[in-house]
């Protein structure tokens, strides 16, 4: 197997979650509780995209792990309104064969260049490991 290089580790930025909920979440909760709001989820998330699987952490005290290896993954789905493709964001989707995460989504800064990356990253995996796609 090849060594896993590390595309993206950390939290994900304030602004992804700020305007990834869209114009009519922040008018609905006031400016103040929406600034709050984004704040306690990107302090609450973290990820890490590689070359082999994707990993989303969530939580500050009690944390719950779920990992998408690539080899798993079937399809992959982006997500951008209008406001999100304005500031760059939007949210990507990996639907797998994995039992325990068989959907797993996430926003993320610069969403076409990172779904591209994973799709890549899927189709070496799959051809790696062998792995055959049965419907």
């Amino acid at each position: 197997m090849s060594d896993e290089k590390i595309i993206f580790e950390g939290r994900i930025p304030f602004k992804v979650f700020h305007f990834s909920h869209g114009l009519l979440w922040l008018i609905a909760l006031g400016w103040n509780i929406g600034l709050l709001t984004s704040l306690l989820q990107s302090l609450n998330w973290a990820m890490k995209i590689t070359s082999q699987r994707v990993v989303l952490t969530r939580g500050l005290i009690s944390q719950n792990e779920e990992e998408v290896e690539y080899y798993r993954v079937r399809d992959t789905k982006l997500q951008q309104g209008t406001i999100q493709r304005i500031f760059g964001i939007g949210t990507i989707t990996l639907i797998s064969d994995d039992v325990t995460a068989p959907e797993l989504t996430f926003p993320i800064n610069d969403p076409q260049s990172y779904r591209e990356q994973i799709r890549n990253f899927v189709r070496e995996q799959r051809k790696e490991m062998r792995a055959i796609q049965i419907d």
